[in-house]
């Protein structure tokens, strides 16, 4: 006789999609208290208390606020980079939708742009690194914007492009947004555009 093992279902949800739920809930939770206090200044209590769930569940999803944040960074940067590619693929000018896209969704969310942009350096050496495998990912985007391919680039000079636009979008954050956003587009395409000039330069 052979036996089917069924998932255990509650309210008509699988084990898995409400261990899921939770996660994205406490993540959600994570986001507004280091946005608020600060990644150091934030205890796992605090965060399940803002999920509204017990601490049990938050290490069923993480080992620590390290990890969370990391999962945190994984997600938001698997968002921007999917609307950039859509701005990218989408538009006959696509080095002005590329940098129209990102500072666009800075404003929408100066939380996440903030902890990645400015915190993540002071959290730890793992969160810098996916912050930095990020910024590479910024990088590559803006080179298929320009029309080139990232052998006639200096992966140097793409760095410092990426952190300048990171910059401009942290002062304009600090700044609450008061420059027109047209003003910050056009100062973010200079800086871009340095990558067709280098390519033209070869």
């Amino acid at each position: 006789m052979t036996v089917t093992k069924v998932k255990r279902q509650y309210r008509g949800d699988s084990a898995e999609a409400r261990r899921l739920e939770r996660r994205t809930k406490l993540l959600d939770a994570a986001k507004r208290l280091f946005g608020q206090r600060g990644f150091h200044s934030t205890t796992v209590k605090a965060i399940c208390e803002e999920a509204g769930l017990t601490e049990r569940y938050f290490y069923e999803s993480f080992p620590g606020n390290e990890a969370l944040f990391i999962a945190m960074h994984k997600r938001t940067s698997d968002r921007i980079i999917s609307t950039l590619s859509e701005a990218l693929d989408g538009s006959r000018n696509p080095l002005r939708a590329v940098i129209e896209a990102y500072f666009q969704d800075i404003m929408n969310d100066p939380v996440s742009a903030k902890l990645f942009a400015v915190d993540a350096g002071f959290i730890s050496r793992s969160a810098s690194e996916v912050c930095a495998s990020w910024r590479t990912s910024f990088g590559q985007i803006l080179v298929r914007a320009t029309g080139g391919s990232l052998s006639d680039t200096s992966p140097i000079l793409r760095s410092g492009i990426v952190r300048a636009l990171l910059g401009l979008g942290v002062d304009w954050m600090d700044g609450g947004f008061a420059d027109p956003r047209d003003e910050i587009v056009e100062a973010g395409l200079r800086i871009a555009q340095i990558l067709e000039q280098q390519r033209s330069s070869i």
